[in-house]
């Protein structure tokens, strides 16, 4: 299955404003740790107690349904519970969405942990809070800011590294062109991308992959333009209806975006070519950069064998930002898990349990099984992750939120721009066609403002 189900398109987006429309006369979640009524230990249970008898079910789409495998079957040697996983076929969201609607649920759903994409269930009351989790102390600098959470509380628990939009870059292009650096700026960034086009470098036929031709990815080379203003309130005035997709910050990245279309930095088929065309040509060295995310490194790994030797000496990463190299994070449903109140008090408690012993006594055999950047700070990262996808991690101590975590909904930028790079629309006409779908959408939610 394509990287591009990751995102939501927009039946997803209307069936999550009908779940937050559909629930805003529900009961609150459950009480967190820390209340009045709960004791932090009692909310929490410890991580291996007895739990025969028990069975739980956690849902997960094709992409993930391999993540649970090793920490149920832990899980079940250390409790005697029962763990099932389930795979919801695609469109994942929706289908989710509508079983969960009917009144079908799982204790436990691998969920994208965005503010968007925790909404409606939250509004219907259907999430266990999470928070003052045992383990929420040893996450990684930047790790719990990058989701989970929607109006001040927790949701969702992140298991693995969030996505960071940045930079990959093929170090033997760099080297031929002769770029010794890193680039520590957006200016610099569009520099030594002039640079590799203008050395015309046999075999490299552009210095910057874009594939519009699946459409999803367009959005990134916008969205790395935006960590300064997101800093300075951005998508917290969008929100609000005091700014929008039309002003100076976000038509300016679009309008820089063309720029760089308009300049020769980007491949002539990009208005065509496709997700697995792009990282095929920056593993080839067809190309010297692409702004991408960390499945794109997924896909990668795989045309390389997952030789971490090959990876580390030829691909790298750096986050880029406007006036620096912050990052841009947006975790995915692969990293994020939240636990459903199905009404039975001692699975909701067994549910909460097997996060805590994931995220503890299981948490270094996952992230071995798995072999991901570990996202505590009390289990080693294994020496078998390629370079890459640690400095992607690395880069999240001072990164920004995306507008699919930010934004209190998410219009189908991609779409607009990806008519933009194919010539249908201008910059002024993919903002407007943006902000007017985001308006909508706010307004079925209920967003104060619209």
């Amino acid at each position: 299955m394509s990287y591009q189900r990751l995102w939501k398109t927009t039946a997803a987006l209307a069936m999550a404003a009908a779940l937050s429309l559909a629930g805003c006369s529900s009961n609150p979640a459950t009480a967190p740790s820390g209340t009045a009524d709960t004791k932090a230990g009692e909310y929490w249970p410890n991580a291996t107690q007895k739990l025969d008898g028990v069975e739980l079910t956690i849902w997960a789409a094709q992409t993930s349904n391999k993540i649970p495998a090793k920490v149920a079957e832990d899980f079940q040697k250390a409790t005697g519970a029962k763990v099932k996983i389930e795979t919801i076929p695609d469109n994942y969201e929706s289908n989710v969405q509508t079983k969960v609607t009917t009144g079908d649920m799982p204790d436990l759903l691998l969920w994208q942990p965005t503010s968007s994409a925790l909404s409606g269930f939250v509004s219907q009351g259907k999430l266990q809070q999470l928070d003052d989790a045992p383990f929420m102390k040893n996450y990684a600098p930047g790790v719990a800011d990058a989701g989970g959470t929607y109006d001040g509380k927790r949701y969702a628990v992140l298991i693995s590294s969030p996505d960071v939009e940045g930079v990959y870059y093929n170090k033997e292009v760099f080297e031929k062109a002769g770029i010794k650096e890193l680039p520590k700026n957006w200016a610099e960034f569009i520099k030594d991308a002039e640079t590799i086009r203008d050395a015309k470098i046999p075999g490299v036929g552009s210095a910057l992959f874009e594939m519009a031709g699946d459409m999803w990815g367009t959005q990134w080379a916008v969205n790395v333009q935006l960590p300064e203003a997101t800093k300075a309130g951005l998508w917290d005035r969008i929100n609000q209806n005091k700014d929008s997709f039309e002003g100076k910050d976000i038509l300016g990245a679009i309008k820089e975006y063309k720029r760089m279309f308009d300049t020769g930095l980007y491949n002539k088929d990009a208005a065509s070519a496709k997700f697995d065309a792009q990282t095929a040509a920056l593993w080839e060295g067809k190309t010297g950069m692409i702004i991408q995310a960390n499945g794109a490194f997924g896909a990668i790994a795989a045309l390389a064998n997952n030789d971490k030797a090959a990876l580390d000496k030829k691909i790298g990463f750096f986050p880029i930002s406007k006036e620096g190299t912050i990052g841009t994070s947006i975790p995915q449903q692969t990293g994020g898990v939240v636990a459903f109140k199905t009404g039975d008090a001692k699975r909701e408690a067994a549910a909460r349990q097997l996060i805590n012993f994931w995220m503890s006594d299981g948490y270094q055999a996952f992230v071995n099984d798995q072999n991901i950047v570990s996202v505590l700070t009390t289990v080693k990262t294994p020496d078998t992750v390629p370079q890459a996808l640690v400095d992607s991690a690395k880069s999240l101590e001072n990164a920004q939120g995306s507008m699919q975590s930010l934004a209190v909904a998410n219009p189908d930028l991609f779409k607009n721009l990806a008519n933009m790079v194919n010539g249908t629309m201008t910059p002024e006409e993919a903002a407007k066609a943006t902000q007017t779908q985001f308006a909508q959408l706010a307004k079925a939610q209920g967003v104060k403002g619209f």
